[in-house]
Formats: C-alpha cells, sequence, structure tokens
C-alpha cells in the first residue's frame, strides 16, 4: 500500500504519498501527474491555528474579561469556525490530498494585546508560542515552522518574547497587527521590534485588525453588514503598509522581509494612487526613493478566496520573487487550499514562476 500509517505525538494521520498517475482534485478536476499542481511542493505561508491548551485557557479568559457580544462573535466567528483550527486530526484530514505540502502555523485573533494588560498578554504569548513549537517540532512533515505571537502592548516583553521566540523556539520571525489598539505601526515604540527583527533576519506576518466598534461613517457607532471585515481589513492592512513607507520605516530598515496577508490588501489594486496624490507630496522630499520602491519591497500572500483576477494583480504587481502561497487555512472559506491553488494555477504562470510563488519564495525568506 502507498499509504503508511504515522503516530506523531497523540494524533494518528496518514503520511504524505506519491501523486498516483491518474488523480482526481477534490473538485473534481482529473489530472495526469506531469501536469497536476498538487504534484509542486507547496509551503503555506500564511495558515491559521488555535493550539488546544491555549484555545482552552484563552475562552475561560475571555469569558471573565470581554463583552459576551465580543465573545459570541470569536466563537462564531474564529474558534468554533472550523474544527481544524485546534484538532490536528480534522487538519490532517483537510490536508490529506495536497501531497508536497507544509505549513507555517500563525495564530489566529485575536490579537495577543487584546487579552488584556501586559503581563496577562506577555503569558498568553509565552503559551502560544511554546505550544507551536512543539507541534512543530513534532509533525515537521507538515509544519514547516511558525511565526511568534507578540504582546505589542508593552514593547520590552515584546522585544524578550522575540528572542526567546527566534534563539530558543527557533521562530521564523513573528506576527503583528495593523495596528495595536488603535496605535499605527509607524509609532516609535514599534521601531526597536522591526530593528530586532531586522537584525534577526527574520521575518514580520502583517495580520488586518479591525471589529464591528470601527464604524463606517462618523454618524454611526459601529460598523454595518459586516464591512468592518470584507473591506475593512484590506483597508487596515494598505493603510498599515502606507504609514511604514510614508513614515521612513522602510527606509531605515532596508532589510526587513514582510509579508502582508490577504495579498496586501488595497496595495497592489490603488498603487498608482498611492504613487502620487496627497502621501507623494508629502514625502516626496523626505525620501530618497519614489514610495512605490519600497511598496514593492514588501511579500504579499494569495489568500484572496477563491478571486484569481486579484491574484493576478498582486503577481503583477510585487512579482512571483515577492508573493508566498498562502490560504488563511481554515478560516477562509471551505476548500480555501484548492480554492487558491486553482486561482494560482488560472494565472498562466510558467513553471518557474509557479514553483516560485508555491514555495521558492518561502524557502528563500525563512527556510
Amino acid at each position: 500500500m502507498l499509504d503508511r500509517l504515522c503516530q506523531l505525538g497523540n494524533s494518528t494521520r496518514r503520511c504524505h504519498r506519491p501523486i498516483a498517475a491518474r488523480i482526481n482534485s477534490p473538485r473534481g478536476i482529473e489530472w495526469h501527474r506531469t501536469d497536476h499542481p498538487y504534484s509542486m511542493r507547496k509551503i503555506d505561508a500564511f495558515a491559521h491555528i488555535l493550539p488546544r491548551k491555549y484555545r482552552d485557557r484563552l475562552e475561560r479568559h475571555l469569558e471573565r474579561a470581554i463583552s459576551s457580544r465580543q465573545l459570541r462573535y470569536y466563537r462564531d466567528g474564529v474558534f468554533d469556525f472550523d474544527p481544524s483550527l485546534t484538532d490536528l486530526d480534522a487538519r490532517w484530514r483537510r490536508l490529506e490530498p495536497f501531497g508536497d505540502y507544509t505549513q507555517v502555523l500563525v495564530l489566529a485573533v485575536p490579537p495577543i494585546e487584546e487579552t488584556g494588560p501586559p503581563p496577562v498578554a506577555a503569558e498568553f504569548a509565552r503559551l502560544a508560542n511554546d505550544e507551536m513549537a512543539a507541534l512543530v517540532q513534532r509533525h515537521p512533515d507538515r509544519f514547516v515552522g511558525f511565526a511568534a505571537a507578540l504582546p505589542l502592548n508593552d514593547t520590552e516583553a515584546a522585544l524578550a518574547e522575540i528572542n526567546r521566540a527566534v534563539n530558543e523556539l527557533h521562530a521564523l520571525g513573528a506576527q503583528v497587527y495593523t495596528n495595536m489598539q488603535g496605535t499605527p505601526l509607524d509609532d516609535p515604540r514599534f521601531e526597536p521590534i522591526f530593528d530586532t527583527l531586522e537584525g534577526l533576519g527574520r521575518t514580520v506576518w502583517l495580520h488586518p485588525t479591525r471589529n464591528a466598534t470601527w464604524p463606517d461613517y462618523p454618524t454611526e457607532t459601529e460598523s454595518d453588514y459586516g464591512l468592518w471585515w470584507s473591506i475593512g481589513w484590506p483597508y487596515e492592512t494598505a493603510a498599515a503598509l502606507s504609514r511604514l513607507v510614508y513614515s521612513g520605516v522602510m527606509e531605515r530598515h532596508p532589510n526587513l522581509k514582510l509579508i502582508a496577508h490577504h495579498g496586501a490588501g488595497m496595495v497592489p489594486h490603488f498603487s498608482a494612487r498611492l504613487a502620487m496624490g496627497p502621501g507623494f507630496r508629502q514625502v516626496k522630499d523626505l525620501l530618497p526613493r519614489p514610495p512605490l520602491d519600497y511598496f514593492r519591497r514588501f511579500y504579499a500572500d494569495t489568500a484572496l478566496f477563491g478571486a484569481p483576477h486579484a491574484v493576478r494583480c498582486v503577481l503583477d504587481f510585487f512579482g512571483p520573487d515577492h508573493v508566498v502561497f498562502g490560504t488563511d487555512m481554515p478560516l477562509g472559506p471551505p476548500g480555501a487550499i484548492e480554492a487558491t491553488i486553482a486561482d494560482i494555477e488560472a494565472v498562466g504562470l510558467s513553471d518557474k514562476d509557479r514553483s516560485t510563488v508555491y514555495a521558492g519564495t518561502a524557502e528563500r525568506l525563512f527556510l
């Protein structure tokens, strides 16, 4: 039999198996071995997880720390959205069809700093990082590494956790959110964090954060129709990246590596606007290079939920060597991995560029 059972930790699952000469994808498309997109190595650079011990403790804490409405959102929209967010056996079943496919673990929302004051946030960061590191160690054939969680509401604690996570737990870098409880990332308090990650040669994972309490219009008290998520998060991502560029953070940190989730939000789609207008006029005499030169230094993932035209725009702007395969699994739509692969296949890349997006860029960034 091609399959063999693996015992890893407390979980039983099937190991990778060679792609058969003829195979059907989960979407029912028949491929041959030579053209099957699942046969090409893939590193999912933005795959979410809530490790079991961390999740259990977080839920108990949030029951006391936040409103019932907020807790209901996290339970319905995140914690209970898909069992594979926490359950490894459910995750193995989801990953089985995809052959040579591995993940970088990135902690799911909420942002660590929202768990409470600095001592509380620091404790949750340590718990999450310890558990993610253990998962990577136990399952190296599925998890190639993890992005450390940081308590951004305490810069010194965040710096200490970066050094511990990188030097002791072998983290590939760290995740930050597009704002820290309303404070933009170009605030001077975060400069040491970027400086440390740059100096260590590690990567920054940028995830959007915004909720319904951020109204769409000044006359309202909250966002309606979920716009805080559907278009608010792409705006948040673009705003954070723009502040890092226009403020000079990217000029001061020429070797900083940053992956922006969901195709870098609005940046590739509105790059012409970012290259001109008020922002450009404000900084054109302060930055030695045009703004778009700095924007193109960012990396973007492909987690665009089954929108090949959007993935094409991301690739056109950043180029394959600055795009990583990322799916948002399991917090995207059902079949997020299949949908993301289908998007990339629909763009019409050469085999070399496909390989670069699926794995090559990630290997160069952090492996």
